[in-house]
């Protein structure tokens, strides 16, 4: 390693650089550790600090007839100040390459040993020191070499001279010496005679100057000056003053005399490297283009796709959607990384999606249909479909939602058409069976009514017998009407007259539940326009069901009034009972035919024809209801017109 840098160091010293240090007056800031001898310490008795660091340094310094200036620090700090820019350059281990630095090494290893007390005949390597009592200078961070190192009792001190001063006494028994070369220095400086070193160097790192990534004029001037001193001796004599013994490394003038003759192809292969880099960035280039290409293609299949998607994390957390999920689901951008999946969804599914996206982790894909809550808290009902991508450093879950909302109307419209058309079926067969056996009651009634002996009580019951047979018939019309709807043959309906007689039709079952019946009508009559059978009908209809929702002794209310909207005037009905009210689940299907929410009675017809009803009549109905209080129907019909009819018409209304 060390013939590659020297080899570098002196081809570079043939002119590829202009000196950036000449200038005598510029000042190299060193960083030095005070506590490394004989590399570098801090003398007392000259209040200086000395070692081969610093003579190094000082004839590298001269090379480049530059003024240097120590700045004596922690081995800690050295790195941290030499990043912030604080000094210029320091010497220390080389133990691993540093992003924001760059190093000339030097022919020197930095040995990590082991020195024992005398008495100690059990240790020679780190494998025997479980069970000991080992000393370690703190900072130096040398226990990861150890094996078993909980078995170690371990005494941190502050220098490694106190740390072999307490092996010599015989307070600890190992020096586990971050190096060797100091420890020796130590242990001849101070006359310790009851310790000595054992075994092989544990790890050796090179010892480097450092100086920071961008200053690379410095390193290469560095590396000149080296080479200098190392071709004239001067490397030769300070290794000796420090060390005591001859340089590592013979026959240095043969390598010199190799590397010199290297410097012509040195520049060849320079040259080739320059065109060689030149194309790599223009691959570089090109590769990067394409792959922000393929990157803004895979973008916008994501944003554009026409299907909701969601990029899911293993936690349940949307990291990503689309354009189309962040419009429907009504969504801000900046809101969709603060949910999980799960607060997308229905109150009630919530159980189910959770389950559902851990399987998808688990299996790979899945598909399940869910109804999604948008912001505001319309319902929309999806199918998903979802499949594991790769992300970034993890997997997720890739959703693709379809909206089903107005397929699943269509569907649900089209079931309701086929059951329609079923109940038209019946209704033909139920007209045919039924209307005879009603004519024949009818006419037989007739009959007995116009014989000269039918009075009194039996007069009255015929007429009742009568009049219900011609209501039945037109119970069956109307389901034909239902089923084959036609226009309703308009007439003016005095609706307050029309309410007493619907009452009075109820007047039995009413009576049965001793139910109150409260009325709030206006002082005058209130006029509509439509087919009066068919209100009469409506009327019959809510009120039945408003019987069968009450308890005995319960109540109806019935409210008109007159209202206007956007300058058409209407007729406002209110129908309110006390009976015991419609759970919130069901009340948007309460009018879908066959639908009924009372088990095993009715068919589901009655709030069906009723809807349709009022729709013919250009009219509309909603509900309100809580369960256990009541339920309130609302109806608005348009009030009777009087515009455009003569003045008699007018009186006579």
């Amino acid at each position: 390693m060390f013939k590659k840098t020297l080899a570098l160091t002196i081809i570079i010293s043939f002119g590829f650089v202009v000196p950036a240090y000449a200038d005598p007056q510029k000042v190299l800031r060193v960083g030095m550790d005070c506590c490394l001898p004989p590399f570098s310490f801090f003398d007392s008795g000259s209040n200086t600090i000395r070692g081969f660091n610093v003579d190094l340094i000082k004839m590298l310094a001269a090379s480049l007839r530059a003024k240097v200036k120590f700045f004596p620090m922690d081995s800690d700090q050295l790195e941290k100040e030499l990043a912030a820019g604080r000094i210029d350059l320091t010497i220390r281990e080389k133990i691993v390459n540093q992003p924001n630095l760059q190093f000339l090494e030097l022919p020197i290893q930095i040995e990590r040993k082991l020195f024992v007390n005398n008495c100690c005949v059990t240790v020679t390597c780190v494998r025997d020191l479980p069970g000991h009592t080992v000393a370690i200078v703190k900072g130096s961070d040398l226990t990861y070499l150890i094996p078993d190192k909980e078995k170690v009792e371990f005494i941190e001190v502050e220098t490694q001279g106190k740390a072999l001063e307490m092996v010599n006494a015989g307070v600890a028994e190992v020096f586990f010496a971050p190096s060797g070369f100091s420890a020796i220095y130590l242990i001849q400086k101070k006359n310790l005679r009851n310790i000595k070193e054992v075994g092989l160097p544990v790890e050796s790192f090179p010892l480097a100057i450092w100086v920071r990534q961008e200053d690379t004029p410095l390193l290469t001037e560095l590396s000149v000056a080296f080479g200098k001193i190392i071709g004239n001796k001067d490397y030769e004599t300070i290794y000796h003053k420090w060390f005591g013994q001859n340089i590592p490394f013979a026959g240095l003038e043969k390598y010199i005399k190799i590397i010199v003759v290297a410097v012509g192809f040195f520049a060849i292969a320079l040259l080739g490297f320059f065109i060689w880099n030149q194309m790599l960035k223009r691959k570089v280039r090109q590769v990067t283009w394409d792959l922000q290409l393929s990157e803004q293609k895979h973008k916008d299949l994501i944003e554009l796709s026409p299907e909701m998607i969601h990029l899911v994390g293993a936690d349940g957390r949307v990291l990503h959607a689309n354009k189309i999920a962040i419009q429907t689901l009504g969504y801000g951008k900046e809101e969709i990384p603060t949910r999980r999946m799960w607060e997308l969804v229905l109150p009630e599914s919530r159980e189910e999606i959770v389950m559902f996206v851990h399987s998808i982790f688990r299996t790979g894909s899945g598909h399940k249909e869910f109804s999604l809550c948008t912001k505001d808290g319309r319902k929309i009902d999806v199918d998903m479909s979802a499949t594991l991508v790769k992300g970034v450093d993890t997997l997720l879950a890739c959703c693709f939602s379809r909206d089903m909302t107005e397929r699943k109307r269509l569907e649900a419209e089209l079931m309701q058409s086929e059951r329609l058309a079923i109940m038209g079926e019946m209704a033909a067969g139920i007209a045919h069976e039924i209307n005879n056996p009603l004519g024949i009651i009818l006419a037989n009634t007739e009959e007995m009514l116009h014989q000269t002996n039918s009075q009194g009580s039996v007069k009255e019951s015929l007429e009742t017998i009568e009049r219900n047979a011609l209501r039945a018939g037109k119970f069956i019309d109307d389901l034909l009407t239902f089923t084959r709807p036609t226009p309703p043959a308009k007439v003016r309906i005095d609706l307050l007259v029309l309410i007493e007689e619907s009452l009075l039709l109820c007047k039995q079952q009413l009576k049965q539940k001793g139910i109150i019946v409260k009325k709030q009508f206006p002082g005058e009559p209130v006029f509509l326009e439509g087919d009066d059978n068919q209100i009469q009908q409506l009327i019959v209809n809510l009120i039945l069901n408003s019987i069968q929702a009450t308890s005995e002794k319960g109540f109806i209310q019935i409210r008109v009034g007159k209202e206007r909207d956007n300058g058409t005037e209407k007729v406002h009905l209110e129908i309110a009972d006390s009976g015991m009210g419609i759970q919130e689940k069901d009340l948007p299907r309460i009018f879908d035919p066959f639908f009924t929410a009372r088990k095993n009675k009715g068919f589901g017809l009655g709030l069906s024809i009723s809807k349709r009803i009022i729709e013919k009549h250009n009219g509309t109905i909603r509900v309100e209801s809580t369960v256990g209080q009541g339920t309130t129907i609302f109806i608005d019909l348009p009030a009777y017109p009087l515009t455009g009819r003569s003045e008699e018409q007018r009186l006579e209304t």
